[in-house]
């Protein structure tokens, strides 16, 4: 069976490696911190990869993990992994959280109205959307994902991120979906990977800072959700935010809480002396 989304050949690069248990396969992403120090991780932009399978399977794969650490690992567990699941003896386990929306037929009318107000204002206004299936529209994803970044002084990677994009652009499990206002400027955009479990994850968005982007941005969701629910999808993950602002405006779509966790572990030096790395790694995401 041929590996998508997170765990496809597309979306990992050759400093990967797997680990492999019952038919079970959750790829990590080896590489060194400032050149020097040997990391373990998950694939970049891949926080949702898949700890699936029975509980036995995924107590065998923590296993592999431990064998498999480097002098520091982040690790990913993703929405499904095991509630019985625990960390490994010597790991610290941080607690974070996505959010996912039912896609079934009534999901659009169950959403809260103020926000399908705002996609047809959007639309009112002389906004169009617009959905590639294909390499089309990238490039629109990449820059405002970068400028949103950049506007928030977070690390962006843009060269990596773009090679990434390009490697899963033409892929048959990801989607682009752009905003434009009345003056054919893309003000908000979106990539979407398709999971084969069914779930449709909004995995790179960004938007200019304008009036208009607000709704855009809404708008730019809707469609995406409409355009998954007609591939079959039955839910709808909105990525995670450590962003309180950008967890609430996830939360007024109607979307329910999912937790997910993250394991780390790393020696004490590195600790003390990338505190502030340290810190970001296991601080947990709050919502209301």
């Amino acid at each position: 069976m041929t590996s998508t989304g997170f765990a496809s050949p597309e979306w990992l690069d050759q400093g990967s490696l797997f680990l492999e248990e019952d038919g079970v396969r959750v790829p990590l992403h080896t590489s060194r911190l400032r050149g020097l120090i040997p990391l373990l991780c998950t694939p970049p932009w891949a926080l949702h990869v898949a700890w699936r399978g029975a509980p036995a399977t995924q107590n065998k794969l923590k296993r592999a993990l431990t064998r498999a650490h480097r002098t520091v690992s982040v690790i990913d567990l993703g929405p499904g992994a095991s509630a019985s699941l625990t960390p490994p003896a010597g790991w610290h386990e941080v607690r974070r959280h996505t959010r996912q929306l039912p896609l079934d037929d009534t999901f659009e009318a169950t959403m809260p109205k103020t926000r399908v107000k705002q996609a047809r204002r959007f639309e009112r206004e002389s906004g169009t959307l617009d959905v590639h299936e294909g390499p089309a529209g990238w490039n629109e994803v990449f820059n405002l994902h970068r400028a949103s970044r950049d506007r928030k002084g977070l690390q962006a990677q843009p060269e990596t991120l773009k090679a990434l994009l390009a490697r899963i652009a033409p892929t048959d499990w990801s989607f682009a979906v752009l905003a434009r206002d009345a003056h054919g400027a893309c003000i908000a955009s979106g990539g979407f990977v398709i999971l084969p479990d069914q779930t449709c994850v909004y995995a790179f968005g960004g938007q200019t800072r304008s009036q208009a982007s607000g709704r855009a941005s809404v708008a730019m969701l809707l469609e995406a959700m409409r355009h998954a629910h007609q591939r079959g999808c039955e839910r709808f993950d909105f990525g995670g935010s450590q962003d309180p602002g950008v967890d609430q405006f996830y939360a007024e779509f109607g979307s329910e809480v999912v937790f997910m966790r993250r394991w780390v572990r790393a020696p004490r030096w590195f600790q003390w002396l990338f505190s502030r790395t340290w810190q970001g790694w296991t601080r947990p995401s709050a919502h209301k």
